[in-house]
């Protein structure tokens, strides 16, 4: 990725208020909600990203400060034979990242996205399980999981923007996307994002 950018344009830097070369000024905000369905299984959380502060430069990549966060909910309930397991949760997880504005060279188009590692958080999902076996409720016991980060679908726009926003509709997800989620379940995930450059 570093390859590449090395090879991009640069986008043109701005001249601040004391006249030294700055680069362009952006901002703005995304979010994602994610919601699972299953036999006796149910799960919903939004992730958000609040985009904002200093722009650093690292060759054609001008990155800024962002700040996620991610908040849900959920139970499941299994039986089997004699014996019921019923879990619930929650979801609530913060951490900081950055957000990356590059103009592509291939296409000369403007690149918004994500530019930190997958963020995660331990014991960002907590909550109670209850056994009962036979009829007879054990005692409950606590449960903790990371919470990760999902990834924002690509927004790719004219280079010459300084608005950008936008939206997918749910869209199925593949694969494991929830806490304790059974074989068989649905997932769908949708996004919004709206950034503007001052």
């Amino acid at each position: 990725m570093l390859l590449a950018a090395a090879l991009m344009v640069p986008a043109i830097l701005q001249a601040g208020s004391s006249g030294a070369a700055v680069p362009p000024a952006w901002s703005g905000s995304a979010s994602c909600t994610i919601t699972v369905t299953g036999p006796g299984y149910q799960h919903s959380e939004t992730q958000r990203w609040a985009v904002s502060g200093p722009t650093s430069v690292s060759g054609a990549f001008r990155l800024v400060p962002s700040r996620w966060t991610d908040t849900g909910s959920g139970s499941s309930e299994v039986t089997q034979g004699d014996q019921t397991r019923k879990i619930t949760w929650t979801v609530k997880a913060a951490a900081a990242g950055k957000f990356h504005f590059f103009v592509r060279a291939s296409d000369k188009k403007l690149v918004i996205g994500q530019a930190n590692a997958q963020l995660r958080v331990r014991n960002g999902i907590t909550g109670t399980q209850q056994v009962t076996i036979g009829g007879v409720a054990q005692t409950p016991g606590p449960v903790g999981l990371e919470a990760f980060e999902t990834q924002l679908p690509p927004i790719v726009v004219a280079a010459t923007s300084r608005s950008v926003s936008g939206s997918t509709p749910p869209t199925r997800v593949n694969g494991s996307v929830g806490p304790f989620q059974p074989a068989g379940s649905q997932a769908t995930k949708s996004c919004a994002w709206k950034f503007t450059k001052r």
